[in-house]
């Protein structure tokens, strides 16, 4: 192979070529290329930081409700149970009541009761001593002592 001029002056011309596409073009596409890479990387960052943050906001909220639930189930049963309590105190009292009623009522017709045998008593011995009055043609009275045979009568 020969080395001519020809040679040496393509060889300086390549040389100057790359420089000259190194400082015009290769080094500000290279700083492009590197500023993007280091958005890329930033944005990279950030989206895992936001990813981090959403996640744990996401289960702040998911504790917050479960507890909230948990709390007015607890609610609930408190309500529930207190209502039931004081559906036992009002049944009971009303129970009572009835009971008190009941017996109340009992004696009340015991004495009418009494009242009324009185009554018959009274209005028997009237008329026993009327119709012995008229059969006998005399006056008949019934005392006190008499009244058992009343008693036997209405018995």
């Amino acid at each position: 192979m020969e080395f001519n001029a020809t040679f040496l002056v393509s060889a300086i011309s390549f040389i100057v070529f790359t420089f000259v596409m190194n400082k015009i073009f290769y080094n500000p596409l290279g700083r492009v290329i590197s500023e993007r890479q280091k958005f890329l990387d930033e944005t990279r960052n950030d989206v895992l930081f936001s990813n981090n943050k959403a996640e744990a906001i996401l289960k702040d909220r998911d504790d917050k409700l479960s507890k909230s639930v948990a709390d007015a189930k607890k609610l609930v049963a408190d309500k529930v149970n207190e209502a039931n309590e004081n559906s036992r105190t009002l049944t009971g009292k009303a129970k009572q009541k009835s009971m008190e009623e009941i017996t109340s009522a009992k004696l009340s017709l015991h004495d009418e009761a009494n009242q009324s045998k009185e009554e018959l008593k009274n209005k028997v011995k009237d008329l026993a001593e009327v119709i012995s009055s008229k059969v006998l043609g005399i006056d008949v009275k019934i005392d006190n002592t008499d009244n058992e045979i009343v008693n036997r009568i209405l018995n």
